[in-house]
């Protein structure tokens, strides 16, 4: 599989994630981004080797701020290499700095110019407000709620944000 290309921002770099990046995504086990992960995430130290396996594909970085990792952004689900579904997770210690933004429309914009898909989606918890404003932030629009559907293993109110190229 092709890896993912560095992307350079005003602040940030996204670069591949390494199969041995496990110790660089500890993160994840944050409380606070516990609170809306389902059994599809890590939930232990244990868990974190294979949900790096999990995520490495062409199109999937780690966010790096001044060389440390301070999350990662993808696009997973791809459909004919057309459409994709985003996700996202940022440390909660740079939260609100504005980083998930610009790291989100560096990948929209590489999805859309040099990968030429033409949308991506990004359901949402609707307890997840924090996701679904950066989802509006990056241009997505609300399609609509799905009462009580499946949500990466859990039941959960998803918002379906979509943007189109």
């Amino acid at each position: 599989m092709k890896k993912a290309p560095h992307i350079l921002t005003k602040r940030l770099t996204l670069r591949p994630i390494l199969p041995t990046d496990s110790q660089n995504i500890t993160y994840l086990l944050h409380p606070k981004i516990q609170e809306h992960a389902g059994p599809y995430m890590p939930h232990s130290l244990e868990d974190l080797t294979t949900h790096i396996q999990r995520i490495t594909s062409s199109t999937s970085w780690l966010i790096e701020l001044n060389g440390k990792v301070i999350g990662d952004i993808g696009v997973f689900s791809t459909q004919d290499n057309r459409t994709g579904e985003m996700a996202w997770y940022l440390d909660p210690d740079h939260w609100q700095s504005g980083y998930s933004t610009e790291a989100g429309l560096a990948v929209i914009n590489y999805m859309f110019t040099k990968l030429g898909y033409g949308k991506l989606t990004a359901p949402i918890c609707g307890k997840n407000t924090a996701s679904r404003r950066l989802a509006e932030k990056l241009g997505f629009t609300h399609e609509c709620i799905k009462p009580n559907s499946e949500l990466y293993g859990v039941e959960a109110d998803v918002h379906h944000y979509l943007i189109t190229n």
